[in-house]
């Protein structure tokens, strides 16, 4: 008896699947038309080349019928990082020189050779956080006003890491629909806990974190944030967008002492917060004095080619083309050897 059910679950597990399976019943006609061809036809001088020729003609009707059912087969594309938001910590923290020549001159000048680094086709945004976040430049392939609007940045007052990758967020999937406004008010308020509720997404907009690999995020920032946003419940929104963040962290554990409106404080690398924030969102943490870390940070932001994007595409056409070469084959082969085709 024929099985339809089971050759359906051969071929999905071989990755062809059938937009409307139904019409593979039709697939009957041809071993009734095989039957009836011998017993009208066939005799016992039948030929090996025959028997060839016969083989090649049902093998195309059995794929003519297959394109007729719209054949589906999955494919591995490749993807390509093709939006990158650095997000650069300005706060005050950031003129510590326990890195020469200070933090803040460190970063901006690892993040030149980041840009040199990358593809052209890759569009680098950059938004520096203090008291506030701002976007200083869209993402854009323009190099020289990349590296304009880093060389205008300045020092402020303030660290907020969490609004940081808010903002770098907002810019870079803008179909989220990120309630950017609530968030911040919430933090303003001090309603940092209740602000979760303002970015919690819908179930059905939740994705595997680290899944989207056509953005990416890179923080670089000493790890001190004391106010905005909590930088991980910003960190975890990340994780459900599906987006990567890469931290590099700038300074040393020794930290050093710097001096605002006249107080002095001791400021040290928190290593710690950066290493969640990239551990929450499938990224990596990196430290901004190892010069190998800088140049794998390319590597990192998984801006090579991977085959890990998979599309569907409808094969009818190619299932159709093979069935008439194979009958015409099959047809030819008959021509020659008989002067007729059947």
């Amino acid at each position: 008896m024929f099985d339809l059910t089971g050759l359906l679950l051969w071929w999905q597990e071989a990755g062809i699947r059938f937009a409307w399976p139904d019409l593979l019943w039709l697939l009957l006609l041809v071993p009734l038309g095989v039957l009836l061809y011998r017993t009208v036809r066939w005799s016992r001088s039948t030929s090996v080349a025959d028997i060839l020729s016969a083989s090649l003609i049902i093998t195309g009707l059995l794929a003519l019928i297959m394109a007729i059912a719209r054949p589906e087969v999955t494919l591995s594309l490749p993807t390509r990082a093709d939006r990158l938001m650095v997000v650069l910590d300005i706060s005050g923290s950031m003129r510590a020189d326990d890195v020469e020549p200070s933090r803040f001159e460190l970063a901006k000048s690892t993040i030149e050779q980041l840009l040199e680094q990358q593809p052209e086709s890759l569009n680098i945004g950059l938004v520096t956080t203090a008291a506030t976040a701002t976007l200083i430049q869209a993402p854009t392939t323009d190099r020289d006003a990349l590296s304009q609007a880093l060389k205008d940045t300045s020092l402020q007052t303030g660290s907020a890491l969490g609004s940081g990758l808010l903002i770098g967020l907002a810019e870079l999937l803008p179909n989220a629909e990120i309630d950017v406004q609530s968030i911040i008010k919430a933090s303003l308020k001090g309603e940092q806990d209740a602000a979760s509720a303002d970015w919690q997404l819908a179930p059905e907009k939740v994705v595997t974190p680290g899944s989207n690999r056509s953005v990416a995020m890179v923080l670089i920032s000493d790890g001190e944030s004391n106010m905005g946003p909590q930088a991980i419940a910003m960190a975890e929104l990340a994780a459900q967008l599906g987006v990567r963040v890469h931290t590099i962290g700038v300074g040393t554990t020794r930290g050093a002492v710097v001096q605002a409106e006249g107080i002095s404080q001791r400021v040290r690398l928190d290593a710690a917060l950066l290493t969640d924030i990239s551990g929450l969102t499938i990224g990596h943490f990196y430290e901004a004095d190892n010069d190998q870390d800088w140049l794998a940070i390319y590597d990192a932001i998984d801006a090579s080619i991977q085959f890990d994007r998979r599309q569907p595409m409808e094969a009818s056409a190619i299932f159709l083309g093979a069935g008439l070469l194979f009958i015409l084959l099959g047809m030819g082969a008959r021509l020659v050897r008989h002067g007729r085709i059947l």
